[in-house]
């Protein structure tokens, strides 16, 4: 969910601007910054704002829109709403840009979710992918037999799982990964796995308001419900993270007893580790 949550915030809508501009003005009129429904937040008149704004634009400055946003415009003066998806979660979950660009998000990442669907090169099943067709709707699809294939791809269980293939189709290589729910783990196993000194974390992208603050249980049910596979993988990846958390645990300590120095091992990230209840 989160995963698409800040898709549709950032790359479809353009939300996380309209929301910071939003919060700012509430700082400057002396009030607290809001990020839920609950307390005041409004997407949904966000939205009519950046509209306003387009409109404006057209208006105003004419030769500084592109085609598509003159298309928007001549929309918008016939009563058509260029931005219903972006209303709130659950009007992209009924509409029809969340089946061209939401479904099975993990395409691209995963190529195929198990070992029996395959290639047909076809892209329409969601922007992002392969060409392999629908997982939920190919032979021999379970989540148990997703989640086993992930544990042998994205775990590196099984090495003839490659970037190309032998024969086959397509399918992407992984060094390494992260979750992005897990993003302090995610980044100390980086640091470590590359014997890379911690660095600071990038914070321009990272946002006061989590773009899943507005999406109720509700519409997190929804996504959970027509996207198993997707479940399926991100499951399989926490175990790998959990298992991959533990065996650096342990070869950090064997470092520690062998005579290395918190100093020498330069790679380990102390403090990310303490703040996520390692202790060393």
């Amino acid at each position: 969910t989160d995963f698409r949550a800040s898709n549709h915030a950032m790359i479809m809508c353009g939300l996380n601007y309209e929301v910071s501009r939003f919060n700012n003005e509430r700082a400057a009129n002396g009030l607290a910054r809001t990020c839920s429904p609950q307390d005041g937040l409004n997407i949904s008149a966000l939205v009519d704002r950046k509209i306003e704004d387009l409109m404006e634009k057209c208006k105003t400055k004419p030769d500084k829109i592109n085609a598509q946003q003159r298309k928007q415009c001549e929309g918008v003066r016939n009563g058509i709403d260029p931005w219903p998806q972006c209303r709130s979660a659950a009007d992209l979950l009924k509409h029809k840009q969340y089946d061209r660009h939401y479904r099975s998000m993990f395409k691209a990442l995963m190529g195929r979710f198990h070992r029996r669907q395959e290639f047909n090169n076809n892209t329409s099943y969601g922007r992002m992918g392969y060409g392999f067709e629908s997982a939920e709707d190919s032979r021999g699809y379970s989540a148990e037999a997703v989640e086993a294939y992930t544990l042998e791809d994205l775990g590196g269980l099984d090495l003839s799982i490659s970037g190309a293939g032998t024969n086959g189709p397509p399918e992407p290589d992984f060094i390494w990964f992260g979750i992005t729910e897990r993003m302090k783990e995610s980044t100390a196993l980086f640091h470590y796995y590359f014997k890379a000194a911690p660095a600071k974390t990038p914070i321009h992208r990272i946002q006061d308001c989590r773009p899943t603050s507005w999406w109720t249980e509700e519409d997190r049910k929804v996504v959970k419900d027509r996207e198993p596979a997707d479940y399926a993988v991100w499951r399989a990846a926490n175990a790998i993270l959990d298992v991959r958390m533990e065996k650096m645990k342990m070869e950090i300590q064997s470092l520690l007893s062998s005579g290395e120095t918190r100093e020498s091992l330069y790679w380990v990230d102390w403090d990310t580790l303490e703040t996520v209840g390692v202790r060393l």
